[in-house]
């Protein structure tokens, strides 16, 4: 057998391992420092260049402004649910927004701008109340809440996917989104058309409608959000120091007592999360070092695909059998972008193509947690709520080729 179908063969063991671990539930971060190992097993790597390897990927500057980045949001919005910003965010969009059925949407989608644990939890009592109210099916407010929560996941700075995304690629989130902006244009589109088209009109209660007492409560709910966007976006300030200099403010304005600063930074710090992120930059690291990767487009060429279709395909069936975004980046970034080297299709372009195909399996799988939580507690079953889903997602493919074949 050909050497380069062989080192194929090794990264798909790794790819099978991985899967069944988490299957397994064994967490992430754990399973991709395994992956280092096994790399270095099956590649022949020597173990002192490996631990080499491991360090210089834990240390590194990317890896380092990743985790910063991914903890100060976490604490921004632990600040802002012990101050309330967020139900306030809710009530005040509920006395501007006189239909109940844009209300059913943005509430998910103004929540989802802010990417805490269990999001999708705290949207979906408010997503239920008001899809009881306009008598919206259960699948359906299941896919309301879970598709507008992750509308945005494609330009917002704040999500740790894009973050990620931009680290792997060493490029700015700012470049970026520069190129990714029309896939959010697309994924709100398809939210309507598969979530909210098709419901009756229903205005809310005039008790709700509070005017500029609303628009006062929604500008005070919303502002540090505001600035993270223009400091990262509009004034291209490095993510980090935005989110320090926002938090600051934030405390100062509304007078957190000192006596909460300990406990909202332990609850900032869960453990999974960052033992994610340094296993996977980690991984990249052991990945590239270790050469694992070098032959492997002419292993894939070999097999007849077309090298676009390889590198969607990939990070879309980890994204699919792992229901987590940072696997299927991890996992698939570092094998499938050497495919595109060299050719026609820029870094940002390839970037854009890869991120879609891995966020797509992602929203697809069964094991997104998102997904499974907000089914169960909207009692929605399987088939119609994947009706509403899979042409969604399918929506945001045609469009993301579309911005590849321009």
């Amino acid at each position: 057998m050909d050497s380069a179908l062989v080192d194929l063969l090794k990264l798909l063991v790794i790819l099978g391992v991985t899967v069944l671990l988490l299957l397994k539930k064994w967490d992430l971060g754990l399973v991709l420092l395994l992956n280092t190992f096994l790399v270095a097993v099956l590649f022949a790597y020597p173990i002192a260049a490996w631990a080499g390897s491991v360090l210089r990927g834990a240390v590194a500057i990317d890896t380092l402004n990743l985790a910063g980045a991914v903890y100060l949001v976490l604490v921004l919005a632990e600040l802002m649910r012990r101050t309330h910003a967020m139900e306030d965010m809710v009530a005040a969009l509920q006395g501007l927004v006189p239909d109940s059925r844009i209300t059913l949407a943005v509430m998910p989608l103004l929540i989802g701008l802010m990417p805490m644990l269990g999001g999708a939890m705290f949207s979906a009592p408010m997503v239920n109340e008001v899809g009881d109210r306009i008598q919206v099916s259960p699948e359906r407010k299941t896919f309301v809440n879970y598709w507008f929560r992750h509308a945005m996941e494609y330009v917002f700075p704040l999500y740790p996917s894009l973050l990620m995304m931009a680290a792997l690629l060493r490029v700015s989130v700012y470049e970026f989104v520069q190129v990714s902006w029309p896939l959010a244009v697309v994924a709100l589109l398809a939210g309507v058309l598969w979530g909210v088209a098709g419901i009756g009109q229903h205005t809310q209660s005039a008790s709700l409608q509070a005017g500029g007492a609303a628009r006062r409560m929604l500008l005070r709910s919303t502002w540090p959000l505001v600035l993270v966007v223009l400091a990262v976006v509009v004034l291209r300030l490095p993510m980090v120091l935005s989110l320090i200099g926002v938090s600051m403010l934030y405390v100062a304005v509304t007078r957190v007592s000192p006596r909460h600063w300990g406990a909202v930074l332990r609850r900032s710090f869960p453990l999974g999360t960052f033992s994610a992120i340094f296993g996977v930059m980690i991984f990249k690291h052991v990945v590239e070092d270790a050469a694992a990767v070098s032959r492997i487009p002419q292993a894939l060429s070999a097999l007849g695909l077309p090298p676009l279709l390889i590198a969607f395909t990939v990070p879309m069936l980890v994204g699919l059998l792992t229901g987590t975004a940072a696997a299927a980046l991890a996992l698939s970034v570092p094998v499938v972008t050497p495919l595109l080297a060299g050719g026609q299709v820029g870094v940002l372009d390839a970037g854009i193509w890869l991120f879609v195909g891995g966020f797509s399996g992602v929203l697809l799988s069964p094991l997104h947690l998102c997904l499974a939580l907000t089914k169960e507690y909207f009692e929605a079953n399987w088939g119609p709520l994947y009706a509403r889903i899979v042409p969604s997602v399918a929506l945001v493919i045609v469009a993301a080729g579309g911005l590849l074949l321009l």
